[in-house]
């Protein structure tokens, strides 16, 4: 491979520089639950737990999605959980509770520091933040998928939740589903057609999909009602 393609080489260690935090996010209890059944549900091919957030179209919610997961699976395993924010194609950082400024793709570049900010209240639960809106994210993700990042965070952090960009809004969604094994695809209630979820289900490859979440789902049935059903 070219030097000029090579990712810059992890830090040893991966150390948390101190002081720095996202803000914290009040996700919804049913939320967290719903992300929690959803990780318990899959089975993983071999010891890395890596899991890949995305839907079929911008807008769905897998941002939330991937906080939720995050959380609920730190707080289960007590293991350090890695939210990598690989979604180059939009500014997250408001969703996320990170302020502005380097990310992966920078770090990739070797331009700056890689940046893993802790996730309070949890003391185990980390994000790595995208970085800046780039023109060249698919030589990124060509990185991220040709080199061994993945392994040696996973060495660091046992569980590691990616949000990735809509499958069918970018050029080189193969190269960026060449980083996870499973794959959860959101979609959002009323919004999203069930055509685009076959292309996205497509593109990925059915095997690899653990499953959709929906979104936003509000059912007219009250809720005594539907403890009755």
């Amino acid at each position: 491979m070219d030097a000029a393609m090579r990712p810059r080489a992890p830090a040893p260690g991966f150390a948390v520089p101190p002081g720095e935090l996202a803000r914290p996010l009040a996700l919804p209890t049913w939320l967290i639950d719903r992300c929690r059944q959803a990780f318990l549900s899959v089975s993983f091919p071999g010891p890395r737990r890596v899991i890949g957030i995305t839907s079929a179209t911008p807008g769905e919610g897998k941002t939330t999605v991937a906080l939720g997961m995050t959380t609920a699976v730190a707080m289960d395993t007590g293991e350090r959980t890695l939210l990598l924010e690989c979604d180059l194609e939009t500014h997250s950082d408001e969703v996320l509770g990170v302020p502005g400024g380097p990310g992966l793709g920078e770090w990739l570049d070797g331009d700056d520091p890689l940046r893993i900010i802790r996730m309070p209240p949890s003391s185990n639960a980390f994000v790595i933040p995208a970085g800046g809106v780039r023109p060249d994210a698919a030589r990124v993700f060509y990185k991220l998928s040709q080199g061994d990042t993945l392994d040696e965070l996973q060495s660091e952090f046992p569980n590691i939740i990616i949000d990735l960009p809509a499958v069918l809004s970018v050029s080189y969604s193969p190269l960026a589903a060449k980083i996870a094994e499973r794959f959860f695809i959101v979609a959002r209630y009323g919004a999203t057609l069930i055509e685009e979820l076959d292309e996205a289900v497509a593109r990925l490859g059915p095997e690899r999909i653990s499953g959709i979440i929906l979104n936003a789902y509000a059912p007219k049935t009250p809720q005594w009602l539907r403890k009755l059903l």
